[in-house]
């Protein structure tokens, strides 16, 4: 019976130590394995921050777009307007010189009007065409004679330079018209003076 309980021992010791040796076999290993997680950790943990500071460039750098974005946005916007308040007053600054134009040639139009009064019929047929082509002319850049003769008085369209009594039936209407009036579009260029009946 010794020998039999004297062999169960070294058995349990070569098992001991062949536990303890895998223990620390296991020790070891999970030593190992949870220092290069440790390490992997480590690492992914650099990664997030260079991540992370790579999206706060990132974000920087698209609020700058986005900054330079809206920039170009109000830039564009007011060269458009620009563009239309420069067409506006090309076109304004056009329709006002042709009018200081016109306004000039009405002397010449009165004068033109004066002497086909005084002119025979023989000198009249050559002066006629350069009187309408002058009126014609003044149509092509939109001015229109105003047509005042009997109508009522209007002070928004007339100077009225006398009155004359031509009878009950003419009382505030417009008898004699002493020089042209002209509009071009809405704007009167040149009121009608006229002579209204009393």
């Amino acid at each position: 019976m010794k020998k039999d309980s004297k062999n169960p021992q070294p058995e349990v010791k070569e098992t001991s130590t062949g536990v303890e040796k895998n223990q620390t076999e296991l020790e070891q290993a999970l030593t190992e394995e949870n220092e290069k997680l440790i390490a992997e950790v480590e690492r992914l943990t650099a990664e997030n921050e260079k991540l992370t500071k790579t999206c706060a460039r990132l974000q920087s750098s698209a609020d700058k777009s986005d900054t330079y974005l809206n920039q170009l946005v109000a830039m564009k916007n007011d060269f458009e307007s620009y563009k239309r308040r420069m067409k506006f007053n090309g076109e304004q600054a056009k329709t006002e010189g042709m009018q200081a134009v016109i306004t000039k040639i009405f002397a010449v139009i009165d004068t033109f009007e004066l002497a086909k009064q005084h002119l025979s019929d023989e000198n009249l047929k050559a002066f006629q065409m350069v009187y309408d082509q002058f009126l014609q002319i003044m149509k092509e850049c939109g001015v229109e004679e105003m047509d005042v003769m009997g109508q009522p008085f209007d002070p928004m369209k007339m100077n009225a330079l006398s009155k004359l009594d031509r009878g009950e039936e003419f009382t505030d209407l417009v008898v004699e018209v002493y020089k042209k009036g002209y509009t071009m579009g809405d704007k009167i260029l040149r009121y009608a003076e006229v002579i209204v009946g009393a």
